[in-house]
């Protein structure tokens, strides 16, 4: 298969934005805001938390594009080493910080138990993407069989009701955080229909970006009409939760996943080195920037009242701490368990190769 540059671009868009997703998090938290600016910020927020449901869709598409009909031997031990080993590196880190730093009462094995291996800190997505890695061993013959149309309408009825059941029936809730042992994010009721919806655009990717690009105006459109969904349901139901796995904006990520990869395709044309590092590392960003986003903001707190002051300064500052700590340890051994796979070793000594 020859490599797909927006694909590359896509993963990093994702990734830039889920770090702005977090340092609004964080400015919301710190400042005092009048309701409606409040919810301003929110409503923007929210909008952009496709982020991480796209990342964890493009996992899929590229394990289904890469692998149509036979998936290769220890297909889920190479998975487990460069998403689970960083997973479990990095997780341990944040862990000692809040047992250490933020003087947290619970001993460190505690609090590795609760964050850890139940998944209960924002590095949350890799459990999922790893069950969406078993699935596919499991299903993706029946899957490669059965009828697109039918398996999308499915899994988004099923994905539909459990998120939905999840925020508005307590009986239900209660249910599953009694009998659900992990973090409740990390169900694969609330992911089902991405994977179903990765899968077959992985597949067929081919042909689906060929009929989306001549049907952009459409895209553009339904995007639209469903985005203005996501926000009155964000006033008129008060559903303000900022959650990645919010029922209403199952479809919105999915209309945004495919807009953000034709947009992508578009770049590929230009050879724009930014998105293609970012892109490169885009998993280890993930599973550290709300680690930088804690320490910067304790800099740019001074700047808190000033909206894009704070937030940019805090976006440059944390973004380039992630960025700089992986090309620092890219030349450790065996970084590529700490980094996840990626080529920003190659890269640099093929630049500074000395004659």
């Amino acid at each position: 298969m020859n490599r797909k540059h927006e694909i590359t671009y896509a993963r990093a868009i994702f990734c830039l934005i889920i770090v702005a997703v977090h340092i609004l998090s964080n400015y919301l938290r710190d400042v005092e805001l009048q309701d409606h600016n409040r919810m301003v910020v929110l409503t923007f927020q929210i909008l952009i938390l496709f982020a991480t449901p796209c990342f964890i869709i493009l996992s899929e598409s590229l394990i289904s594009m890469v692998y149509k009909d036979k998936l290769p031997k220890n297909f889920l031990v190479k998975r487990f080493k460069y998403i689970m080993i960083p997973y479990f590196t990095i997780g341990t880190f944040y862990v000692y910080t809040k047992y250490k730093v933020d003087g947290n009462e619970e001993t460190f094995w505690q609090l590795f138990k609760e964050n850890l291996l139940i998944g209960n800190w924002y590095g949350w997505f890799v459990v999922v993407i790893f069950q969406f890695y078993i699935l596919h061993l499991i299903f993706h013959k029946a899957l490669s069989k059965a009828n697109p149309v039918v398996m999308l309408v499915i899994s988004f009825a099923i994905s539909l009701a459990h998120s939905y059941l999840m925020y508005d029936n307590d009986a239900y809730t209660n249910w599953w955080n009694e009998f659900y042992p992990l973090f409740h994010r990390t169900n694969i009721l609330y992911w089902l229909f991405y994977f179903v919806f990765g899968y077959y655009l992985g597949r067929y990717y081919n042909e689906v970006l060929t009929f989306v690009e001549k049907k952009f105006m459409w895209l553009v459109g339904s995007l639209a009409a469903v985005t203005l969904l996501v926000i009155y349901s964000i006033y008129q139901n008060d559903v303000t939760v900022v959650q990645s796995n919010r029922y209403d904006i199952l479809l919105y990520s999915s209309l945004a996943f495919i807009f953000i990869l034709v947009i992508s395709k578009k770049l590929s044309k230009f050879n724009i080195s930014f998105l293609y590092f970012i892109g490169e590392i885009s998993f280890f960003i993930y599973l550290t920037h709300k680690i930088m986003v804690y320490y910067m903001a304790k800099y740019t707190f001074h700047f808190i009242d000033q909206f894009f002051m704070y937030n940019i300064a805090t976006y440059i500052f944390a973004l380039s701490l992630s960025v700089g700590l992986a090309v620092v340890l890219s030349f450790l051994p065996l970084s590529r368990f700490i980094i996840g796979r990626n080529s920003i070793n190659s890269m640099i000594r093929g630049n500074y190769r000395v004659e």
